[in-house]
């Protein structure tokens, strides 16, 4: 199998990335912060060429709308369903393809256990406590997204306690692994994008792949015997191309699993 990953294109900034015709490849994953639930015109151009599967897990970005992000992520479903039912959209679920194994979801941070002094920070900082709404009219809050994150964990185990023959494959929007973005080095926001108990997972079950976003960092290394990559163009950039530079492949960063 072949598959082509992207994640981060803000394409509700006017990106117009393509991605390549659907002979290119057999799956597409796409790791979130692509649009807003607000408007889904420039996912629909995006796919326009591309008919085979698609895997799909939202960013947090995808829920800037100012209204129920449970809603939302309802809505959505349902356009996909009627529009493009060959996206698949993954939220703390699990799918399979020719016998490689899939689970997915956004999988919003612990903040690394819960750190009260970032929760501050972020809610006061971050754009997610503002845009986002956990219900009608109240705002998301940095504690109910560890209880997401929380219902995220009790999935995940489950699925990896699951007798399955054949690769198995994680995508989330968070990262997985602390790999401190370069512009948060030392700073009491860095919780807010990674999430310290997935180290015990990892090293537990090994996947055989984590494809993630969010960063606008680049990624391809190995933890323990687990690949960890992450294709993220990043916000349209006049000064480059694209904020992540050429680490960025636009043709999806193609891995065959075999």
């Amino acid at each position: 199998m072949k598959i082509i990953t992207y994640s981060d294109l803000h394409m509700e900034f006017g990106s117009m990335i393509k991605p390549p015709e659907d002979s290119f490849a057999n799956l597409m994953i796409l790791a979130g912060d692509l649009i807003t639930f607000r408007d889904y015109k420039p996912l629909d151009r995006f796919l326009e060429r591309w008919k085979k599967p698609v895997i799909f897990v939202a960013g947090n970005h995808e829920y800037y709308t100012n209204t129920n992000m449970h809603t939302e992520a309802a809505r959505f479903q349902d356009w996909l369903s009627n529009n493009h039912p060959n996206v698949h959209f993954l939220q703390d679920r699990s799918i399979s393809f020719d016998g490689v194994h899939f689970f997915g979801g956004t999988m919003w941070t612990d903040f690394q256990g819960g750190s009260e002094k970032a929760m501050l920070q972020a809610r006061t900082q971050m754009n997610d406590f503002r845009l986002i709404k956990m219900k009608d009219g109240v705002s998301l809050t940095p504690q109910y997204t560890t209880k997401l994150h929380s219902q995220f964990v009790e999935k995940l185990l489950e699925w990896f306690k699951q007798p399955l023959s054949g690769k198995r494959i994680v995508v989330t929007h968070h990262a997985p692994v602390i790999k401190p973005m370069t512009k948060y080095i030392g700073s009491q926001l860095s919780p807010a994008f990674n999430s310290t108990d997935m180290i015990e997972i990892i090293t537990r079950y090994q996947p055989d792949l984590w494809i993630y976003g969010h960063t606008h960092e680049c990624d391809d290394h190995y933890f323990e015997k687990t690949r960890i990559i992450s294709n993220q163009s990043g916000y349209p950039s006049y000064v480059q191309k694209y904020e992540c530079g050429k680490d960025f492949d636009p043709t999806g960063k193609p891995l065959n699993i075999e």
